[in-house]
């Protein structure tokens, strides 16, 4: 409870990106909490950027597994993100709330052809790094036929994807069916 804790105080400040929370993660971790030592922080600093996401969310995971193993990991994890999506949630419902007012569609409208062409980039360099094995083809295809074809809503889309990426795990690493 402790590391959720923790980590959910830090998550509940962290605005400007992952390296913004580097200090604050040393002041409740190294200085606060005693959990490691400030030597040991450059090696979960280093770690944290040798797996792919966010430095944040993996130095939190990794000084989660080595305080309490597994469940540490999903402490840390579920502390660090836990109240920036519930930030992001209430933004969206407000903002959803609000979707009606027209200074807001004027401003959203000049938005609109600048955030189309980060989504395309994001996309295509998704794709391409997807399309490498047969299964990340399948799975880019497959994707892009249930958005743009059926018209699945992309909420659906991601959710799904967690889903397949946990059964996936399950059956090909761990064996359980």
């Amino acid at each position: 409870m402790q590391i959720f804790v923790s980590f959910a105080k830090i998550g509940a400040v962290l605005f400007g990106g992952g390296y913004a929370m580097l200090p604050l993660l040393e002041r409740e971790v190294v200085e606060r909490r005693g959990w490691c030592k400030l030597e040991d922080m450059s090696d979960y600093y280093a770690m944290a950027q040798l797996i792919p996401g966010v430095i944040a969310v993996n130095t939190s995971m990794l000084m989660g597994h080595q305080l309490r193993g597994v469940f540490g990991t999903l402490a840390a994890m579920l502390g660090i993100v836990l109240v920036p999506f519930f930030v992001l949630l209430a933004y969206a419902i407000a903002f959803d709330y609000m979707s009606e007012l027209a200074v807001l569609k004027d401003a959203m409208s000049g938005l609109r052809p600048a955030v189309a062409g980060l989504m395309a980039g994001v996309a295509f360099t998704m794709f391409n790094r997807s399309r490498k094995t047969p299964l990340g083809l399948i799975v880019a295809l497959v994707t892009v036929f249930l958005a743009l074809v059926i018209g699945v809503p992309a909420v659906c889309l991601i959710v799904g994807g967690v889903v397949a990426g946990i059964a996936w795990f399950f059956v090909k690493y761990l064996r359980i069916f």
